[in-house]
């Protein structure tokens, strides 16, 4: 099995970078926790502040010689207030 190298994740996260001291990612940011096949869990955290980024996931092609930058992806948008008074109205009317 072919592991990540510092070079795959220059390659991977060669658009992001610390979001708190601007350095650059490398494997050591990268803490392995589980693996399905070409899924990785992995801890991402800033080797030079520290910062924790959290849990993320990567599907990594093991074969492919060559790996295109990741993007972030960003959620759903925040709750709104009117999010919280149509939820309180359901739950009033039908619970």
């Amino acid at each position: 099995m072919k592991k990540l190298t510092q070079n795959d994740v220059k390659s991977l996260f060669a658009n992001l970078c610390c979001s708190r001291c601007k350095n650059e990612f490398s494997i050591n940011s990268i803490k392995f926790l589980e693996q399905d096949c070409d899924i990785l869990l992995c801890s991402l955290s800033c080797v030079n502040c520290g910062k924790d980024f959290g849990k993320i996931v990567l599907n990594y092609n093991r074969k492919s010689d060559k790996h295109l930058p990741l993007e972030i992806v960003d959620g759903p948008e925040p709750i709104s207030y009117d999010d919280v008074i149509d939820a309180h109205r359901f739950i009033k009317d039908n619970l």
